[in-house]
């Protein structure tokens, strides 16, 4: 399933601004909403209409009316996160019909994406235009600041999304939909604590402290919001540290520090505490989820005899706990690398 973005995962709320743009009324629904992520962390499952991702908020109005309106650029929505959608909406008495006609509705019928919404910049309408706006933002990706980089690489992820156009690896990286590899990123922090070390600058031992958060950590992050959270941090110290003027030169800049793989997140799956790209668990024999799950849990993941790797998973993660561990560990040769 493709990562789909809400509140609680949107870098920077760029989707978010143009959402308001779409939507008009979502603006004024919305405004007194708090969009701190410790609240969010804070939330049981039960205030998400997607409870397993704990995605889209619904524990009151402003949050319900938000989700709704990411719900609207989302693709392969479950269609029980949509009925609870449906039915928040109905407890909040929130109209339809703000979601109904966007403001946009002209670029939606042309096919038509800014990938800088605000500045107008780099348009796409077109599986063709996809493949040119790539290039260009590659080229230009010196000359944009980390806000632009962040909010055209993402939604240029959405506009290949809509017109079904893969994108390169590099790209799929720079949007923020890949793997961080832990190793890499401690050795880029220390890398900057060096550096900061070198200019006199006080922060040296902030870099110290969050490179060492990440000695003896699990080898891969996946979650998003917790992705996010990293750049913005590195970003906030560079900054104070004068390390912006060393990207693309001696150190990546925060994006390529934390997205630092080729890897999909979305591909990913954690089993026991160990990732694993689905795609490669999918091609294990039947057999060993016969054995490891039992006859009638394998037949929900291989309804045609035949192991789906979406619907496997799905299933992995609602797993017991000790069960996880259990297969995490009959699995450890699969384990990404």
């Amino acid at each position: 399933m493709n990562n789909i973005i809400d509140q609680t995962n949107d870098p920077g709320f760029s989707n978010l601004r143009v959402l308001v743009e779409q939507f008009p009324e979502l603006r004024e629904m919305s405004k007194t909403a708090s969009l701190d992520p410790n609240e969010f962390a804070e939330l049981p499952d039960t205030a998400f209409a997607w409870p397993a991702k704990r995605q889209f908020p619904i524990h009151n109005r402003e949050h319900a009316a938000l989700s709704l309106g990411y719900s609207k650029t989302a693709s392969g929505l479950p269609t029980d996160v949509q009925t609870s959608l449906s039915k928040a909406a109905e407890v909040y008495g929130i109209s339809a019909d703000a979601f109904a006609a966007p403001k946009s509705l002209t670029k939606i019928a042309n096919n038509e994406i800014w990938l800088l919404a605000e500045k107008k910049r780099f348009r796409v309408a077109s599986s063709e235009d996809v493949k040119v706006a790539e290039k260009v933002v590659l080229e230009k990706y010196a000359s944009l600041s980390i806000e632009d980089r962040a909010e055209a690489f993402l939604n240029l992820k959405r506009a290949a999304s809509q017109f079904q156009t893969r994108l390169l690896p590099c790209t799929e990286k720079l949007a923020g939909f890949t793997v961080t590899s832990t190793q890499t990123f401690k050795d880029w922090v220390e890398a900057r604590e060096e550096a900061s070390r070198k200019l006199g600058s006080a922060l040296a031992p902030a870099f110290a402290k969050l490179a060492e958060a990440y000695s003896g950590t699990a080898p891969f992050i996946t979650d998003r919001p917790t992705q996010i959270k990293l750049a913005q941090l590195v970003h906030a110290l560079d900054k104070k540290a004068g390390l912006t003027k060393y990207y693309g030169k001696k150190l990546p800049d925060p994006i390529q520090t934390v997205f630092n793989t080729t890897k999909l997140a979305a591909d990913m799956v954690n089993v026991g505490g160990i990732n694993f790209d689905s795609a490669t668990l999918g091609e294990i024999p039947l057999t060993f989820w016969e054995d490891a799950l039992g006859a009638d849990v394998a037949k929900e993941i291989a309804p045609t005899g035949v192991v789906d790797p979406t619907l496997l998973k799905q299933l992995l993660p609602t797993l017991p706990n000790d069960l996880k561990m259990a297969v995490g560990k009959q699995l450890g040769a699969y384990a990404a690398k």
